[in-house]
């Protein structure tokens, strides 16, 4: 006799349901990600007040994240070129 296991229906939504980026297809959706960019920069000129007078520790971690945040405007820089190249554009 073969065992099979069957796998229940949440695990398979649990696996598609990390493909999708809601915020990313947001903005992607969008011809201007302004708001988005707003908060970032909001976000980054507290950051650097970390970096600049916060503990040893918060000033390492604030390092960190503005790295991250670099990387996802790359990203979405990155996105934004291949969805205009590609003429998916709205």
């Amino acid at each position: 006799m073969k065992g099979t296991k069957a796998q229940p229906a949440t695990a398979a939504n649990d696996d598609i349901a990390w493909r999708q980026f809601p915020k990313f297809e947001e903005i992607l959706g969008s011809d201007e990600p302004a708001p988005l960019l707003a908060k970032v920069e909001k976000t980054c000129r507290q950051l650097d007040g970390l970096m600049q007078s916060g503990s040893e520790s918060d000033r390492a971690r604030a390092k960190l994240a503005m790295a991250a945040y670099g990387r996802s405007l790359d990203l979405l820089r990155q996105l934004t070129d291949m969805r205009n190249r590609s003429g998916i554009q709205k």
